[in-house]
């Protein structure tokens, strides 16, 4: 027997409590963990903490929950259990969803849910369609379709597997030097948004992905590609001395700039057209 751990939060945002006040209940998010340290969540949700029109599919930690900010992190969890095979059926659609570039945040449907009761969009979703196409997934049988999922849908889906309602510790400084904190421009919270909405329509209304759909224009790409690259190398390795580091990305750009580079280059032109 394996075991799901859905938790129901609340995120003390501006949008948060609008949330609230629409759907008449305290929590306005839902996240998966795979295990009961609480540490790192699964979900859909804002890409950073500023910008909760620019969301998508995102590996939260628990500081995500405070939005930078010294405040409870309140939540109810519930401990699902699963066969083995419904586990691994789990984690396949989450591997899946981590993959896909056409995967978008289903900005339109969560903020109309409440009224219309919800409509599935190709490859979009918010943190309650997530969260119960995962259930579904694990052989969980749910009691309406999934895009209908609200937060407060699973406190009567799961009520039975409630093992906590309370707090967590919010004193982890785990994460806030990750992306997530980090500002983003008027200007680009403007197309972005405005790109997502456009997307999400054509969607609606076609049954697919627009034909020049960009990935980027729902997510965010800070910096050089450099500059990320060397990030992300630094994150993968973050006990190494700056002088091996520099030579290992030294060593990369020589690679890049070679024979491999080339072919490397080649192949991303093709795959473009």
């Amino acid at each position: 027997m394996k075991y799901l751990y859905i938790l129901l939060l609340y995120l003390p945002s501006g949008f948060g409590r609008l949330t609230q006040r629409v759907t008449h209940y305290k929590y306005t998010h839902v996240a998966l963990s795979l295990d009961d340290r609480y540490e790192h969540f699964y979900a859909f949700s804002r890409l950073r903490a500023k910008t909760p029109p620019i969301s998508g599919y995102i590996e939260e930690k628990r500081i995500y929950y405070t939005l930078g900010e010294n405040v409870p992190i309140y939540t109810k969890i519930f401990k699902v259990p699963v066969t083995e095979e419904g586990y691994k059926r789990a984690e396949r659609w989450l591997a899946k969803v981590r993959r896909d570039p056409e995967i978008m945040y289903n900005l339109i449907n969560m903020l109309l849910l409440p009224w219309l009761g919800g409509h599935p969009v190709y490859k979009a979703y918010n943190c309650g369609e997530f969260i119960a196409k995962v259930l579904e997934k694990a052989g969980i049988a749910l009691d309406m379709p999934y895009y209908r999922y609200m937060p407060r849908d699973f406190n009567r889906l799961l009520g039975k597997y409630a093992v906590f309602e309370g707090t967590l510790d919010n004193r982890g400084q785990e994460g806030m030097e990750d992306d997530f904190f980090r500002e983003t421009g008027r200007l680009e919270y403007v197309q972005k948004t405005a790109y997502i909405v456009k997307e999400l329509l054509y969607r609606q209304f076609t049954g697919h992905a627009s034909r020049k759909f960009s990935p980027d224009k729902v997510r965010f790409v800070w910096g050089t590609g450099k500059e990320t690259a060397d990030w992300k190398y630094k994150q993968q390795i973050p006990d190494q001395s700056q002088k091996d580091l520099q030579t290992e990305l030294n060593g990369w750009k020589c690679f890049c700039t070679g024979g491999q580079g080339r072919k490397l280059r080649n192949w991303n032109r093709r795959n473009r057209k």
